[in-house]
């Protein structure tokens, strides 16, 4: 039998109380914050209230979970009240709130209850365990933000090509097809459980030579974009690494865009030898430049196809 039940985590950061709110109302900082956020988008946004829907990996599962929430943001309290529309498994109903309530100008009391309808004791427990995983990368985060800011790189790269939205998401969404059309992705194993997420992981050559093991979790838009983050893999000088293609019909086809944020660790950086901005300009430079020959691959492929 479903019985009514409540988990509370809360935690002490050293970060004001307005920074956690926004951290945790723009739901574009999800990726940033939490190490599992694949994507997140706003289904609707007002000035006090949202409707929101985020993918995050699972790593006991192995598989992509999706979740969508109504919430209500009032910043002069310090709260943030959610409702899960397609609750957890074993979850029959979760509501919730975020709480915000200052110390000091830099130190902030963070709160975060669910109210829940569960029949299963585990499921109560899984929630328990997720809430202080955030809680705990909501503080990590929040303290180092200063830090964090500094070794940030994004960077995109766009060209126009002469073919359809829906041709080119068909190019980078078939991953199964990479070997043959990405010049430095060698073989692929592809998992498409929860549609649209899909699972990658695939062997790439790097510049240098060496073969490196990737492994991304990507939510395919049909005709508009991919995003993705990388869960496995990760290049020597990062912490973080995600990022998107998005493709817009324009006059004389598409403009095809790629971009990328990557989190840079300082320990790592300083073993080269550089400054952050040396190490951001580096990163934006060889790695920008592979996104770019990823688009000028699907451009080539399109072309040899249309004149067949």
């Amino acid at each position: 039998m479903s019985t009514a039940r409540q988990s509370v985590q809360a935690t002490t950061v050293d970060a004001a109380a307005d920074t956690l709110f926004d951290l945790i109302a723009e739901v574009e900082q999800a990726k940033r914050v939490f190490t599992t956020v694949i994507h997140t988008e706003y289904l609707r946004r007002e000035e006090t209230s949202d409707r929101v829907e985020r993918w995050s990996w699972d790593d006991k599962t192995g598989v992509v979970r999706n979740w969508r929430a109504s919430r209500t943001l009032d910043r002069g309290a310090g709260r943030i009240t959610f409702r899960h529309e397609n609750p957890p498994a074993g979850l029959d109903s979760v509501t919730g709130e975020w709480t915000f309530k200052p110390l000091s100008a830099d130190r902030t009391t963070v709160e975060l209850r669910h109210d829940f309808q569960a029949a299963d004791q585990q499921a109560g427990e899984r929630l328990d365990r997720g809430a202080a995983t955030q809680l705990a990368q909501l503080a990590r985060f929040a303290a180092d933000l200063e830090r964090i800011r500094e070794y940030e790189v994004s960077y995109e790269v766009e060209l126009l090509i002469p073919a359809s939205a829906d041709e080119l998401y068909d190019y980078f969404s078939d991953a199964a097809r990479w070997p043959e059309r990405i010049p430095h992705c060698l073989s692929v194993r592809l998992s498409e459980d929860v549609a649209p997420a899909q699972v990658v992981e695939m062997d790439v050559q790097v510049p240098s030579g060496a073969v490196h093991t990737t492994k991304q979790a990507r939510i395919c838009f049909p005709g508009e974009k991919v995003v993705w983050r990388q869960l496995a893999g990760l290049p020597p000088l990062d912490d973080a690494l995600f990022g998107y293609m998005s493709f817009t019909p324009t006059e004389g086809g598409v403009l095809a865009r790629a971009g990328s944020t990557e989190l840079l660790k300082p320990r790592a950086v300083a073993k080269r030898g550089w400054e952050a901005q040396e190490a951001k300009d580096h990163v934006a430079e060889v790695r920008g430049g592979r996104n770019l020959d990823a688009l000028n691959s699907a451009a080539e492929y399109l072309a040899r196809k249309a004149a067949r």
